[in-house]
């Protein structure tokens, strides 16, 4: 406070402030009268003594109807005459007269501001206004007693997002002295909080708080200008709005490079998957083509972006509207090189182009000295489209598979011909390169990089793969990596082993021969099992996987392959192939279009996020920019190393809602040459080398070996979550744990914590390959998943992973489901009654058609076996005394509402007799409400009749 008060803000009460019109009304007539005196007597003339009284209700109307952002940047009028809120700093000094509008804004800070209508209501621990308009809240904690933690957990539970002032600000901010996280927008438990760190950890300040660079920087009037006149802007997506605020390695980035940006002087960004990269590049562009030299005039005539990704083109003119609200300033270069070439010479604004049309970009723009162009280069793209291939044969006919994996190899040439392109040109005076990569190459940083005093050469700024994995917004695709020879194994390990359930993948797998298009063949029916039986199943059954070939022609075969038995198993998915050009095959043409079939107007991007399509197979397409966060399994046939291996990895890697995990299984590569590739991108790559299913027996031996909890303990928390009990029931089972774990030395209590996290990751990663029949593995699993949010954290205070920051107060709920889609053992569970009564004829007409509707509708294959499995379920329900009370003395709404709990108990019953059955209703949450559902109807049929 006494900082922000000392560089210029109005320290204020909350008497001050209006809890009706969540103003601070003094400021804001005082801003309007001291800056547009004129205009206010123009409207005083209008309405006389009610002028003040209609300037707040029309104020109040603009702001709901229009947001905060809106009016700040655009003012209103009402009567003739418009209004101004907030005073931009100007760019250039061709006004002076702004810059006196400029310092008569009012900054000012309320601390402890009461802002419910009502005695004694909540207080926010300090609230940032502008000319009287609330446009922040934050709320202060230290690490000591609370931590940041708890900051978020007041905004969460304790702060009503129906209350205007949360929905009036345009960014929420919970600090400590160790952290910052923020939110644009609260929705009380489901509020997501985004890191707001210069690092994973932020630096050490000497005599300052490490988290001080948010009152030191961000709140300074100059900077938070900055914010509201350049970067804040509402994005819609559906109907839907949502504020952007940028993250700090955004701000810093543009910031930076604003602050030394000069004609001729190239500068590198090394920002991983996950940095949010487009909107980055849409407020670089903004700003520097709004950048002013010292005799005011543009350091750049033009800003170039260069990208492949048709989501660019959109996302900058929808930004950049936002924010200047002018038309035109975003043009998008698509005809012929004529028109590029008008906009280079007469145009003055933002011109997104692709890639094909660099080159003759280049010629150009060194023909014309005297005009200066700032060119931003998004990733070369070249896999996505294949456009820049210009050396490959657009018809392939072979039919050795060897020569079409080695014509189509060329494509990985066609970034160094783009760097060789640009070589000769990165010396010119009058352009500046900004180029964007999460994977530089050597090449990359000799061209773009800054040297240093010992002349090497570094990205100008980084956010790093190993930041974007930690803060959740991207997974590591490494976590569940697995070759096929691994595969192999722990398929035969279960073969061999009575307690595990044998597969038909592992009869795939010891057939498999490696013979090229025998092998084709072998390797789809793996990949398709695998898929129906495992990726299928997750992101709540919208799951898709990606088959990486090594050249058009394998991609041609596999789609075949994979068509053909998936029409012979009679599955319900279909497949979509992507190459370039043609390939003759068999003395036939196949072109992607011809074996897609997709009607005219639908692209591959989007017929991949529809039903029935849930397998995408590639050559050289769609292995580099393609953002599809229901891409969970890759399938690898294709040699790869460097800079490839991990930008074709990482496409599964973007995150989703449902997203917890994802899949690798690689039949090409070798696991030392993956994680020798992803180390310069990532410091502390994980690959989990024990994969041998026994381990976990090791592991929970080890655990229980520490004393800190007994197998009982597991059984007994197991059992009250499954059945349904509240938070604190369930917290307080596991704080005598936790009592137990403080007891341990240090080095048993870091000990505890590696056995417990291996067992969660080696747990993990075998549950999709493997059916486990041992529940107690599955139970302790639960368990450990509790303890571990409840067990006390060493030497790091604070969560790494935003999404576990977001998940943590509502777990119960979201880690509920979470587990249900995975394999589910719990407590001590009650076994099937054996008291099964006689089946009777119409019975089984209405079991087998309940079987038949969710075999239709969910593309399960649930047979008449497992009728068996409903009538007991049936019937224990009719069984269980208490529900039969509730449906004797209750409406049948009523005990519908209650019908959740009982329904799960006997679920859970299935697990020792038919965990097949069960895993398949509890993985597919709407084939779970159906089933509920149809039994409930059942149940009443039966109850009816006695």
């Amino acid at each position: 406070m006494n900082h922000l008060t000392s560089t210029g803000y109005n320290k204020r009460t909350t008497i001050n402030y209006n809890v009706a019109t969540c103003l601070d009304p003094e400021l804001t007539l005082k801003f309007i009268q001291d800056t547009q005196e004129k205009q206010w007597k123009k409207f005083q003339r209008v309405y006389g003594d009610k002028a003040e009284e209609k300037f707040f209700k029309r104020l109040l109307i603009e702001l709901q109807n229009k947001g905060t952002i809106h009016i700040l940047r655009n003012g209103f009028k009402d009567a003739g005459t418009r209004f101004k809120l907030f005073y931009p700093k100007p760019n250039n000094n061709k006004n002076p007269d702004l810059f006196d509008k400029f310092d008569k804004n009012i900054f000012s800070v309320i601390d402890e501001l009461e802002y419910e209508n009502r005695d004694n209501g909540n207080r926010l621990d300090l609230v940032i206004f502008i000319n009287g308009l609330p446009i922040m809240t934050i709320e202060l904690k230290d690490t000591f007693s609370q931590g940041v933690e708890k900051a978020m957990k007041q905004y969460r539970e304790d702060r009503s997002a129906k209350e205007p002032i949360f929905k009036r600000c345009l960014v929420h901010f919970a600090i400590s002295d160790e952290k910052i996280y923020m939110s644009t927008k609260l929705e009380e438990a489901d509020t997501r909080f985004l890191p707001f760190n210069k690092d994973l950890d932020n630096p050490p300040v000497k005599n300052d708080y490490k988290t001080c660079y948010l009152y030191n920087n961000i709140l300074q009037i100059n900077q938070l200008s900055r914010l509201i006149s350049n970067f804040i802007y509402i994005e819609e997506d559906e109907g839907k709005e949502t504020p952007i605020f940028p993250r700090y390695h955004q701000l810093d980035c543009v910031n930076r490079i604003l602050a030394n940006t000069e004609p001729g002087n190239n500068y590198l960004i090394e920002h991983s998957a996950g940095s949010g990269k487009t909107k980055t590049i849409a407020w670089l562009a903004h700003g520097l083509i709004n950048k002013f030299d010292e005799m005011d005039d543009r350091v750049y005539d033009m800003v170039i972006v260069i990208s492949d990704r048709r989501v660019i083109d959109k996302q900058l003119r929808e930004q950049v509207k936002a924010i200047e609200k002018v038309k035109g300033i975003v043009e998008v270069i698509d005809k012929d090189s004529k028109q590029l070439s008008e906009a280079l010479k007469t145009g003055s604004n933002i011109v997104v182009t692709t890639l094909q049309k660099f080159p003759y970009i280049l010629e150009e723009v060194r023909d014309m000295p005297k005009r200066k162009y700032a060119v931003i280069i998004d990733e070369a793209h070249s896999s996505q489209t294949g456009t820049l291939a210009r050396n490959m044969k657009q018809v392939l006919s072979t039919g050795s598979l060897e020569e079409a994996e080695f014509i189509d190899d060329i494509a990985d040439e066609i970034e160094e011909e783009l760097l060789k392109e640009v070589e000769s040109f990165r010396n010119l005076d009058n352009i500046s390169f900004y180029a964007f990569t999460a994977t530089p190459k050597q090449k990359t940083l000799e061209m773009f990089g800054t040297v240093d005093e010992r002349g090497e050469y570094h990205p100008y700024h980084i956010y790093t793969m190993k930041q974007a994995i930690k803060e959740g917004f991207i997974l590591d695709v490494l976590q569940n990596y697995l070759t096929c020879p691994t595969y192999f194994k722990l398929v035969k390990t279960i073969q061999d082993d009575p307690e595990f359930e044998e597969k038909k993948a592992k009869r795939l797998l010891r057939n498999f021969v490696e013979k090229h298009s025998h092998a084709i063949t072998k390797k789809t029916e793996i990949m398709v099992d695998h898929f129906m039986n495992s990726t299928r199943n997750k992101i709540k059954c919208k799951a898709r996987a990606m088959v990486v070939t090594r050249s058009r022609l394998h991609a041609v075969m596999y789609k075949l392959a994979f068509d053909k038995y998936i029409k012979e198993q009679g599955y319900s998915i279909k497949t979509l192939v992507a190459f370039t050009g043609t390939v003759s095959h068999d003395e036939q043409e196949y072109t992607e279009n011809s074996m897609n079939e997709l009607p005219e107007k639908k692209t591959i991007e989007n017929a991949f996020e529809e039903d029935p399509y849930r397998i995408l197979i590639v050559a050289n397409k769609f292995q580099t920019g393609f953002d599809q966060p229901l891409l969970h399994t890759m399938y690898v046939d294709k040699s790869l190393n460097g800079i490839t291996a991990v930008q074709t990895l990482s496409r599964v890697n973007r995150i989703h809602k449902n997203k917890s995990d994802t899949l690798i299984l690689d039949f090409a590569n070798k696991t030392e040459v993956i994680q020798k590739a992803f180390q310069p991108y990532y410091e502390a790559t994980f690959l989990p080398e024990g994969t041998d299913p026994h381990k976990l027996y090791e592991l929970e031996e080890k655990l229980l070996d520490y004393e800190v909890f007994e197998q009982s303990d597991a059984d007994e928390f197991v059992k009250a979550y499954v059945s349904g009990a509240k938070q604190p029931v369930l917290h307080n089972l596991l704080h005598p744990l936790v009592q137990d774990y403080n007891k341990l030395t240090m080095e048993d209590k870091v000990g505890f914590k590696k056995v417990l996290r291996r067992y969660q990751s080696i747990y993990s990663f075998l549950s999709q390959l493997i059916p486990f029949t041992d529940i107690e593995l599955e139970k302790l699993y639960i368990f450990n998943k509790f303890l571990n949010k409840k067990l006390p954290t060493i030497n790091n205070p604070l969560p790494y992973s935003i999404l576990e920051d977001v998940d943590m107060d509502s777990y119960k709920i979201v880690d509920k489901g979470k587990t249900s889609i995975g394999l589910v053992g719990e407590g001590e569970l009650k076994p099937i009654s054996e008291g099964v009564g006689d089946y009777h004829p119409d019975e089984k007409f209405r079991l087998s058609k309940i079987i038949g509707d969710m075999n239709d509708a969910f593309g399960t294959d649930f047979t008449d076996d497992d009728k068996v499995f409903l009538e007991r379920v049936k019937d224990n329900l009719l069984e269980n005394e208490e529900l039969f009370n509730k449906m004797e003395h209750n409406s049948r709404e009523n005990v519908k509402a209650v019908f959740d709990k009982y329904f799960n108990e006997e679920m859970t019953g299935l697990l020792k007799s038919n965990m097949n059955f069960y895993k398949r209703v509890v993985d597919n949450e709407k084939l779970r409400n159906k089933l509920k559902n149809a039994l409930f109807e059942l149940l009443y049929d039966d109850f009816n009749k006695k």
